[in-house]
């Protein structure tokens, strides 16, 4: 099966954070997903030192064969074939490429959250970044990609206006794959839903709305809609209605600004709130639920994991009609979605302004907007009283939603829908003839950008002559101090040396053009850079 170099950040696979966010729970998911249907011998961490490999390992199973690829390590992904990055930032990949070559692997990135900044700088630095045809950056909806469509078009037209040329197009493929889940985990939460209830002392007559999430009405999704149309379903309704957040708030502030608008609200309907960091009390949520919801107006909601994760609990939902949300839930099959509203385009400048100016934060500038997108509360008020009333219409949804979250998101789908992406992109590869590297131009090779630092640089005339009577014991003398051994790695090894004296017999002088003929070609500029290091310490003279 087409296996991938995972980039591992623990901290983005790693749903026991203290700040508990949705491309979290996705990493992990990913991860586990990968390890159990990749079908690959070897799992590949591509990780930045030893200690965050071993994370990685413990993560996908001790029992399973991985491999590290250390940062850097070029050869390493170019045997992998594709570097899998869980994010959307890929310029700063595909440049680090280059030193390479263009060719030299795919990097694939995978988007999550696009409106903050540094992630719009990003969909512009693929307009000039080294990204090939063979590169994606897989949006999990379609709004996604019509979002970035749209972001990478004006800027390149703002580039050939500004530079007098054709405008560029970004070279990378937007493939659509959503998000997944892990079906039989879901399954399992049905046997605790006697005892969740009875934890939180519900009873048989009451129906319990859940939200999961981050509890963040500027951030995540404004509860007031959500607020309204339950007060308004209760009155409207002999069950007695439940709202259950599985969450957890940020701070203080932002918990009691969401219970002093539930009281003030919602006052008919009984709210508890659970931790929604711990699985365990996750699982009892989805369990003893009997509606899941999630009225989402956040430009920073870029996918919606939480409705496919409630059909696959085998809730009906009832969500906005909002980016991914819409493409995961069918209306009126598998739950309802309400319609969103938001000013036309030119109404927001002054927004972006204070944010670019940095009056605003990220936070004020995303909780701006979403006080300006509408939810419909008469919708979702129809859509809460009808699941209310109708135990049959909860069943026959749920149903229909548990079936499509196994057919169309559980990680036995996604994941060969990534493998199929991967063996496309690498066929286009293969197809390339052989190209150089070239350095990224702002972080060239430093004995080039700086040649004009030094009186002379070590060149193919240069000449050699031997200055320490044992030089290869001077040489390990010198390496043995801390201060010395920093670029070790990146010199001569032990033979080598060995080598390169006996070629240096005392009182000769020998060209470094010489001296490289002893060394194959990738050796070449290992020589140049201990000849140096040599000369630093006295153990060589250059003449």
């Amino acid at each position: 099966m087409t296996n991938a170099a995972i980039y591992y950040q623990h901290e983005a696979f790693n749903t026991r954070a203290p700040k508990l966010m949705g491309r979290q729970a996705a990493g992990e998911g990913f991860l586990a997903g990968f390890a159990r249907h990749g079908g690959v011998e070897r799992l590949l961490g591509y990780a930045r030192t030893r200690r965050e490999f071993d994370e990685f390992r413990r993560q996908v199973g001790e029992g399973r064969e991985c491999a590290w690829i250390p940062h850097g390590d070029a050869q390493g992904l170019a045997a992998a074939g594709t570097l899998f990055v869980y994010a959307p930032g890929l310029s700063g990949f595909a440049w680090q490429r280059s030193f390479a070559g263009p060719a030299a692997w795919s990097v694939v990135g995978l988007t999550h959250t696009i409106s903050s900044d540094r992630v719009m700088d990003e969909f512009g630095a693929m307009l000039t970044a080294p990204v090939e045809p063979w590169d994606a950056l897989i949006c999990t909806s379609a709004a996604v990609r019509k979002t970035i469509e749209g972001v990478m078009a004006r800027y390149g037209a703002w580039l050939a206006e500004r530079f007098g040329a054709p405008a560029p197009r970004a070279r990378v493929e937007l493939p659509v794959i959503p998000l997944g889940v892990d079906c039989d985990a879901f399954a399992r939460h049905a046997p605790l839903r006697a005892e969740a209830r009875r934890r939180l002392r519900l009873g048989a007559d009451e129906v319990v709305f859940l939200f999961v999430g981050r509890l963040s009405y500027h951030a995540k999704a404004h509860p007031l809609p959500m607020y309204l149309a339950l007060e308004a379903a209760a009155k409207r309704t002999t069950k007695r209605l439940v709202l259950l957040l599985s969450g957890y708030f940020f701070n203080d502030s932002i918990r009691e600004h969401f219970l002093d608008g539930a009281r003030r609200f919602c006052p008919s309907v009984r709210m508890l709130q659970v931790e929604g960091r711990e699985p365990e009390t996750r699982a009892a949520a989805w369990a003893c639920a009997d509606v899941f919801t999630s009225l989402s107006d956040n430009i920073q909601e870029s996918f919606g994991l939480t409705p496919v994760e409630a059909m696959a609990a085998g809730l009906p939902v009832v969500v906005s009609d909002w980016n991914g949300y819409r493409d995961t839930v069918v209306e009126g099959e598998t739950g309802f979605c309400l319609p969103t509203a938001m000013p036309e385009p030119g109404a927001g400048a002054e927004l972006a302004l204070q944010y670019l100016a940095g009056a605003d934060s990220y936070d004020a500038y995303i909780g701006k907007v979403s006080q300006c997108t509408a939810v419909d509360v008469a919708a979702a008020t129809e859509a809460y009283v009808r699941l209310a009333e109708s135990p049959e219409l909860r069943r026959r949804l749920g149903d229909a939603g548990r079936a499509r979250a196994r057919r169309t998101y559980d990680w036995s789908v996604i994941i060969p829908a990534y493998q199929a992406l991967w063996r496309e992109l690498a066929s286009r590869r293969a197809a390339q003839p052989p190209t150089n590297g070239r350095p990224f131009p702002l972080r060239g090779d430093p004995f080039e950008v700086f040649a004009a630092f030094p009186t002379r640089t070590i060149a193919g005339g240069t000449l050699i002559r031997r200055a320490a009577s044992e030089p290869l014991r001077e040489a390990e003398r010198i390496a043995a101090s801390g201060m010395n051994n920093i670029a070790l790695r990146h010199l001569l090894g032990h033979e080598e040396l060995e080598q390169l004296f006996a070629a240096l017999a005392p009182g000769k002088h020998v060209s470094v053009a010489e001296l490289e003929r002893l060394f194959a070609p990738e050796r070449q500029a290992a020589l140049r850079r201990t000849l140096g290091w040599l000369a630093k310490g006295a153990v060589v003279d250059i003449e």
